[in-house]
């Protein structure tokens, strides 16, 4: 097989080597009668890469000869010049040939698509810290974004013995004294939480959200915020909350 040499062009193309073989024709009866269509359409000022790009070729005795790029509509031109069954036959190989690269070139931009979505994500869900159910929910929301099956996804069972509530709820519970405000402030100054911020979808302001840093990831988890899931919030074990309430304010004192 022949190594034609790559040059990027804004239309998709196949080389005259694979036009020659179309219609039949020794390669160098098609490069004769492209470098006159190129002189015609040259004398009327007409585009010609919008038809044909010279380019380059290497046979297999690694000798560089000269070919040609042919776009979708050079192809056309080529059709126009053929009469009988070998247009006809020509037209229907063509049209399947730039079919196949379109299919082609839509699945793989799909499959880049999903790679670069799903690295994206990794990358976010490890910097924001995010608990497994939220990771799960992640990967779940992509999958159903490219219309993939989620069936492969593992299912989250959670542990029961370690209940997640927000820091109001444990505040009241156990009687603190303390606002949420004021305790989420003493947990950014000791190191427990820290304030992060994403783009806003309104403007080009910027949105602030609390995340536990690796220190406070000990007495809980940053799930997926339910009103934003570019954003976390976070949530604190019952079970250690006393733990983490003492050692904040040993911190302060």
């Amino acid at each position: 097989m022949h190594e034609v040499s790559t040059i990027f062009t804004k239309e998709k193309t196949i080389s005259s080597l694979e036009v020659a073989e179309m219609v039949g024709k020794e390669h160098k009866e098609l490069l004769r009668d492209i470098r006159r269509y190129c002189e015609q359409l040259g004398e009327s000022k007409i585009a010609l890469t919008d038809f044909f790009t010279e380019s380059t070729y290497r046979t297999n005795q690694n000798k560089e000869l000269p070919c040609y790029l042919v776009t979708k509509k050079g192809c056309e031109f080529i059709a126009h010049k053929l009469t009988g069954i070998k247009g006809t036959k020509f037209t229907a190989l063509y049209i399947n040939r730039f079919h196949e690269m379109e299919d082609y070139i839509k699945k793989e931009s799909r499959e880049s698509k999903i790679e670069q979505s799903a690295f994206l994500l990794k990358f976010v869900a490890d910097d924001l810290r995010v608990n497994e159910a939220s990771r799960l929910l992640m990967y779940e929301n992509l999958c159903n974004d490219f219309d993939i099956p989620t069936g492969f996804l593992p299912k989250y069972e959670h542990n029961g013995s370690r209940q997640l509530k927000s820091i109001s709820a444990l505040l009241e519970e156990n009687n603190c004294g303390i606002s949420a405000v004021k305790f989420n402030k003493l947990l950014l100054e000791t190191g427990y939480l820290e304030e992060r911020e994403r783009k806003s979808s309104k403007g080009n302001g910027v949105k602030k959200f609390k995340a536990l840093t690796e220190k406070g990831l000990k007495y809980g988890e940053n799930a997926l915020s339910p009103h934003n899931q570019k954003e976390v919030q976070p949530l604190y074990y019952s079970d250690l909350f006393v733990e983490l309430f003492e050692c904040v304010n040993k911190l302060e004192m």
